[in-house]
């Protein structure tokens, strides 16, 4: 255990940092008071920390290095646990991550700097808090099983983890950087980057007919457009999609529980990778407190983003067929319309396209059409194949030899890519299973994954849990139609719990997830500190807005007192029922007003990064006076029209404050 982990002891002016992990004697350090990071050996820094340190700490490795406006923080892995293992190598949960002040103790900040800092560092802990963290030692978890193997036949595996690891999927990169940086001019400090996933891991033992593998299920999470449901749609400029993830089923017989009759499978590991992502083009759904948000799209400008994405694809994992299942009708066909459109115009023979309107063709709780896309999609799956690889089972840390390579992907999607991407995902990784599990000789032709109810449920519930991992990181909540994931079929107790988390999703997505898209944009670095600069976080509501708000609360606190404390002695006494209705209706006319008026005052959106959709009225001077009767019940294009009316009146100028 002491061997895997990392110690920490802060001086008066640094903190020094030695890896018990691996044979290189170098140390970090770290200036507390300008950040700096350098490379020591041991024995050259042994005379100048001869002295005790202040205090030390042990972790199970360092995600990174973040600097607030008080200075450097390190941010340790301090919690682990196995969760399975790929070959000979263990892969852990990162159980708990914290936050620890490098700067020195004589910087203070006070005011609205102390503020701030308070807010950040909750921002941060709320991002790390998420039990979706995985990492490991001896691996590159950040690529699949194929791309390491290319990995290593393009530069051997003397190579240190963080510089085979996958751009995309390396999800501390911006934490690590300070130490990468170090590790470019001294290979020893390599120890100290360990790259980290954002996502889902799961390995299952599974037994068939007394040969035992592990089946391991990992999904990755993209780091480079990061956010939450709302805030972050379609692709950007460089073609990063959000919510875009990397799913790779592996069949491990080189597991160290592994065990076959068949001297053949020993050493033999088999993957199959599939991805998902948001509609690669410009559009967005803009929270309005209604359930259904606005939605925007726009096509013309998009052809760029759509080409530089699936050129990215393409070059990542030759032939990509891009499934899409949103509807063609009413609410998604725009979305639908627009990715056909730019799929035609996508000329690649590397590149083909499908519509499957998965509401309307599985409506009525016939989920078995599912099927229709799988048969229509048989042709690709068998020629894109899986990679397969075999290993000397005396040596499983070394290179194998490929026997087989995947040669294309099948990038699916929905509107928030979770739910009905999750069931089809699971379908077609049962399909690909299959025929895995036949060819290596474990399944019979005749064979199928329902003649082994062991072997069904523990797949059902490790793809149902995959898609609550993945839903909660975009969308907060659990995964919707997980019933049919885990049992097989839609049930009326699963479509309940699918309206809970959908009203859920409608709180959290209108009054909570902006303050989410803070967390994830300072943990990845869409964001950074400057210290000098006015504070984010100031309070940008309208006081009318929160007249409204404080309205609200009296008429529920008047009702609430109704119900507890009747008029007359009774609910139903002739005093108490005008005293109810008569604030009722005052609720409703706030609510009313709100609805019409202050929708956008009321909601929770991102401060740290600029949200191109946020309504200009957000970020007028709401301090400008104007008639009371105006200013809360006029329209936001009327609101937003007088108070330009009223900045230009105190200050003639064209220059606009929005």
């Amino acid at each position: 255990m002491i061997l895997l982990s990392t110690c920490s002891a802060f001086y008066q002016s640094t903190v020094v940092i030695e890896a018990a992990r691996g044979t290189s004697d170098e140390r970090l350090t770290i200036d507390r008071n300008d950040g700096t990071v350098t490379s020591v050996s041991s024995t050259a820094a042994a005379p100048a920390f001869a002295a005790a340190p202040q205090r030390t700490m042990t972790a199970h490795g360092i995600m990174g290095i973040i600097s607030l406006l008080r200075g450097p923080y390190l941010v340790l892995i301090t919690g682990r646990e196995v969760v399975g293992s790929i070959g000979s190598s263990t892969v852990y949960r990162a159980s708990e991550i914290r936050v620890v002040k490098a700067a020195a103790e004589s910087r203070v900040l006070s005011g609205v700097d102390a503020f701030d800092e308070a807010t950040y560092l909750r921002l941060l802990d709320s991002a790390l808090a998420v039990n979706s963290f995985y990492f490991s030692y001896d691996m590159d978890l950040t690529s699949s099983l194929e791309r390491q193997q290319q990995k290593r036949q393009g530069a051997g595996s003397s190579l240190a983890l963080y510089k085979t690891a996958n751009d995309e999927f390396f999800y501390n990169k911006y934490l690590a950087e300070p130490l990468i940086a170090v590790a470019a001019s001294n290979l020893s400090a390599s120890v100290f980057v360990l790259p980290v996933i954002h996502g889902f891991f799961e390995c299952r033992q599974v037994m068939v007919r007394g040969t035992a593998f592990n089946y391991v299920l990992v999904t990755r999470r993209g780091r480079k457009r990061q956010g939450t449901r709302y805030f972050s749609r379609g692709a950007d400029e460089e073609g990063n999609v959000s919510n875009f993830a990397e799913t790779e089923q592996i069949v491990d017989f080189a597991a160290p529980n592994a065990s076959s009759t068949n001297p053949d499978l020993a050493g033999t590991q088999m993957s199959y990778v599939q991805v998902r992502g948001s509609i690669p083009i410009d559009w967005a759904q803009v929270i309005n407190m209604r359930y259904v948000p606005k939605l925007n799209v726009t096509v013309d400008e998009s052809r760029e983003r759509f080409n530089k994405h699936m050129m990215r694809l393409i070059s990542n994992y030759n032939d990509v067929v891009a499934v899409n299942l949103v509807n063609k009708a009413r609410y998604e066909k725009p979305m639908g319309d627009a990715f056909a459109k730019l799929s035609q115009e996508f000329k690649s023979p590397h590149y083909h396209y499908t519509h499957f309107d998965f509401h309307k063709e599985c409506s009525k709780m016939r989920w078995s059409r599912i099927g229709l896309l799988l048969d229509e999609l048989a042709g690709f799956t068998a020629k894109f194949g899986y990679f397969k690889i075999k290993h000397d089972p005396r040596a499983l840390s070394q290179a194998g030899e490929p026997l087989q390579l995947q040669v294309g992907v099948i990038r699916s999607n929905c509107m928030d890519c979770l739910d009905r991407t999750n069931v089809f995902q699971s379908e077609l990784a049962r399909v690909v299973l299959v025929k895995q599990l036949r060819d290596v000789g474990v399944f019979t032709d005749t064979d199928a994954i329902a003649n082994f109810t062991s072997m069904r449920s523990m797949l059902n519930n490790v793809w149902a849990d995959n898609a609550d991992a993945v839903s909660c990181a975009y969308s907060g909540t659990g995964a919707l139609k997980t019933d049919f994931t885990r049992t097989g079929q839609r049930t009326k107790a699963g479509a309940l719990q699918d309206g809970r988390n959908s009203v859920e999703r409608y709180i959290r997505g209108n009054f909570f997830d902006g303050e989410r898209q803070d967390t994830i944009d300072l943990l990845l670095g869409a964001f950074q500190v400057t210290p000098g600069v006015p504070s984010p976080f100031a309070d940008d509501q309208t006081i009318e807005s929160k007249t409204l708000v404080g309205a609200v609360y009296v008429c529920l606190f008047m009702l609430a007192y109704a119900l507890l404390y009747p008029r007359g002695g009774h609910w139903f006494c002739l005093s108490n029922f005008v005293f109810t209705t008569s604030w009722t209706l005052v609720l409703a006319l706030v609510a009313y007003t709100v609805m019409k008026s202050h929708t956008a005052e009321l909601l929770n959106w991102p401060k740290l990064t600029a949200y191109p959709y946020r309504p200009a009225i957000m970020r007028a001077n709401s301090t400008i006076s104007l008639p009371v009767l105006d200013r809360l019940l006029s329209s936001p294009d009327v609101k937003a029209s007088l108070r330009n009316d009223e900045i230009k009146k105190s200050w003639p100028t064209d220059k606009k404050l929005a």
